[in-house]
């Protein structure tokens, strides 16, 4: 998964930040959780729900956003943050709790008795 963030000087683009092999740290994964709400899945991933939580983990966790694209697009700065477009920000969240919960699912398997 390639993820792009834009830093902007005024409506130009100054510089993109791309990540394509990052680690999500285990804390980062957390804080994403601690917002979603797993039970509504029952073990199946639809877009409609998927969409509705990932709305509360935008609302929830605004505050969690700068460290979190810190985290993943290496040497993105306070300033450099400060210039993004949250619609782009938001984006890049969407993806990265699809990719934490749909990473949960699959090491999930239904067991035979």
């Amino acid at each position: 998964m390639e993820l792009k963030l834009n830093v902007y000087d005024g409506k130009k683009i100054e510089k993109t930040y791309t990540a394509e092999d990052f680690m999500l740290m285990t804390g980062t994964c957390e804080d994403i959780l601690q917002v979603v709400d797993i039970d509504k899945f029952g073990g199946t991933i639809d877009e409609k729900s998927l969409g509705m939580e990932i709305l509360k983990v935008v609302i929830k966790s605004f505050g969690k956003f700068k460290p979190m694209m810190k985290e993943i697009f290496d040497g993105l700065t306070d300033d450099e943050y400060s210039r993004t477009a949250i619609k782009e920000v938001a984006g890049v969240v969407v993806q990265i709790v699809m990719y934490t919960i749909t990473e949960l699912f699959s090491g999930i398997t239904p067991s035979k008795n």
